[in-house]
């Protein structure tokens, strides 16, 4: 006797159907905008500790974009990263520089009292310090009272209604300096970062569990992604 059983290749074809655009869902924008968050905050956090070891190696370069006299310290730094957006499938990250909120130091020199018994006691602030050296861009102000300052080793004064150009505020070093670590610490570091992280072989496991469900597809993917992202994800600006 013999027995025929009709294979049902139209169920078999609807699953595998199912099947590749459940995986291929991972590689559309809304799944991605998901990652993107994920991947902001690893990279970001990361990159925060980076700066602030790079920083108090590298004094002269990086005293801008920190409070005055504490430089690396991570709770007087003067900027922010900011998830920008998505666009073709990479993450856009900007910067936001902070203003400072100490007076400017005044040298020790200048706070003893002169022949007259007078020192300098009226202390300023320079909030857009961190945005100014980072430019590079010359500072020109004119003195409203007598001034004094520190000429080398010795005091010197300057008069009211005097011009005064400094053409490299915070020194020649500070130019560009956050940017150039920034993209360089991006180009070199974030993919390996990101493959060391546990987070794509996070996101295909529990991919890999939705869809061994039934009733399973592009919509319990996206959930599972977006959940993974809920957890990792710290916020747009990283402080």
């Amino acid at each position: 006797m013999t027995v025929k059983l009709e294979i049902n290749t139209k169920q078999l074809t609807e699953n595998l159907d199912n099947f590749v655009l459940s995986i291929k869902e991972l590689t559309k924008p809304k799944v991605l905008e998901q990652i993107s968050r994920a991947v902001f905050s690893i990279t970001g956090e990361r990159f925060m500790v980076d700066i602030d070891n790079y920083a108090r190696m590298n004094k002269k370069k990086m005293h801008h974009v920190y409070e005055w006299g504490r430089v690396g310290d991570k709770l007087s730094r003067l900027f922010v990263l900011e998830r920008s957006a998505m666009l073709d499938g990479n993450l856009l990250i900007s910067t936001k520089f902070l203003p400072s909120k100490m007076p400017v130091p005044i040298s020790p020199k200048l706070l003893i009292p002169g022949k007259t018994g007078k020192s300098v006691s009226r202390k300023s602030i320079f909030a857009n310090k961190a945005s100014v050296m980072e430019a590079g861009t010359p500072v020109s102000f004119t003195a409203k009272r007598v001034l004094a300052i520190m000429g080398g080793t010795d005091i010197a004064f300057i008069a009211p209604g005097t011009q005064i150009n400094i053409l490299h505020p915070g020194g020649i070093q500070t130019k560009n300096a956050f940017a150039s670590y920034l993209l360089e610490w991006y180009t070199t570091k974030g993919n390996t970062i990101m493959d060391s992280s546990g987070l794509y072989e996070r996101i295909a496991n529990d991919v890999s569990t939705v869809l061994s469900s039934n009733n399973s597809g592009v919509a319990q993917v996206r959930e599972a992604v977006t959940k993974i992202a809920d957890q990792i994800d710290t916020g747009a600006v990283i402080k």
